[in-house]
């Protein structure tokens, strides 16, 4: 069906073109300055505080060299260039999305890159974008003030995830989610080959690697966005599965299994907020399951919450030489203020605990961890 609107599209296009003169067939695909498309330069920049027991939130305190747990700075920047159109013969919205890395130590160029098609029927990405797993999940994390809680930044890296199921971050992939039905709404994303089983590494610059860890990988995302009363309900039930190459480097050996599920919803009533979540997953040798509990408050220009992800079970998950246990745990208490249009000032301070049962940083793997930003969105 879409084939043949784009062929369609194409004739019709290409017969304008012939009557209006002399104009060439190649200017049809030209995007000058006013011309089909509405280009927008937006982002963000922000400057970072962060400090405490960074070395034993990473478990690398025994490596060489280790994080500081000394105070230091950080920058994290972005530039995203976003390129819109609408056909209006048919209603259809089409563009693109380009987020450019923009951090003086940042060696890669850009974060996500990629082209929608949306109308009717939906909305497709092509390109390098969170899956559906990643982005319909929900849990305490959706509700965080700060800089997000367990899911923010600084604070929100221990040893092991204890807010996700692993998913196939912003490896190269095509997603779908259908139109939105009584607040229901559907999802699925495709990643055909991963380098490496949850992240984007080695993906959309370059052919395939044979070395990957996973083929074929499937995410679908049921969500539902709505009221019941005065209660906003937020709530999803995300998995994915996959053909795990056991024989590829490391990660996840003793099998081919490869699956994970998550459920969680959030409740906004008023000012108040509170969420929460369930997940487990297997892959290969690799076992955890883990939950999210939440709760969060606003008033006026000031957002406050705390939130906290712990392990329930898990099973062969290494970090650094260190086997982690089945408690291992992250509490983190969250505050932001807008302090005029587009500058949020932002902060976080957690307390973890990695539950290491064996390894270089076993007794050195609890302590807390904070940071504060300040935030210029533009």
């Amino acid at each position: 069906m879409l084939k043949k609107f784009l062929l369609g599209s194409t004739a019709i296009i290409g017969t304008g073109l012939l009557t209006a003169g002399w104009a060439p067939v190649a200017a049809a695909a030209e995007v000058r300055p006013g011309g089909a498309l509405d280009i927008t330069i937006t982002g963000f920049a922000r400057f970072r505080a962060h400090g405490g027991d960074l070395a034993e939130a990473r478990l690398n305190k025994s490596s060489s060299p280790s994080t500081s747990d000394q105070l230091d700075f950080s920058n994290d920047t972005e530039v995203h260039i976003l390129a819109r159109g609408k056909d209006e013969r048919t209603g259809i919205e089409y563009g693109g999305t380009v987020e450019f890395e923009a951090d003086t130590n940042r060696l890669d160029n850009t974060d996500e890159t990629w082209i929608f098609v949306r109308g009717g029927f939906g909305e497709f990405r092509f390109g390098d974008e969170d899956g559906v797993q990643d982005n319909s999940a929900v849990g305490a994390q959706t509700i965080a003030a700060g800089t997000g809680g367990i899911d923010g930044s600084v604070i929100d890296t221990i040893g092991t995830g204890v807010v996700y199921v692993t998913n196939s971050d912003d490896a190269t992939k095509i997603r779908y989610y259908t139109p939105s039905f009584a607040g229901f709404s559907l999802g699925v994303s495709y990643t055909p080959q991963q380098y490496t089983i949850g992240s984007g590494e080695n993906n959309g610059d370059a052919l395939a690697d044979t070395d990957v860890q996973a083929e074929n990988l499937v995410e679908g995302a049921l969500v539902y966005d709505g009221e019941l009363g005065p209660v906003g309900v937020l709530a999803s039930i995300v998995g994915s599965t996959a053909d795990k190459n056991s024989n590829a480097r490391t990660v996840g050996t003793g099998g081919d299994d490869y699956w994970t599920g998550e459920g969680g919803v959030a409740l906004t009533f008023g000012s108040f907020k509170l969420a929460g979540s369930y997940g487990q997953q297997k892959i290969g040798n690799q076992e955890k399951s883990f939950y999210t509990a939440g709760a969060g408050w606003g008033y006026g220009p000031v957002n406050f919450s705390v939130t906290a992800g712990q392990l329930l079970h898990a099973d062969n998950i290494v970090n650094n030489g260190n086997t982690i246990g089945d408690n291992a745990y992250n509490i983190v208490i969250s505050a932001d203020y807008a302090l005029m249009p587009g500058l949020v000032l932002a902060g976080d301070v957690g307390i973890f605990d990695n539950d290491v049962d064996s390894g270089p940083d076993k007794g050195d793997d609890n302590g807390w961890q904070g940071v504060a930003r300040l935030g210029l969105a533009f």
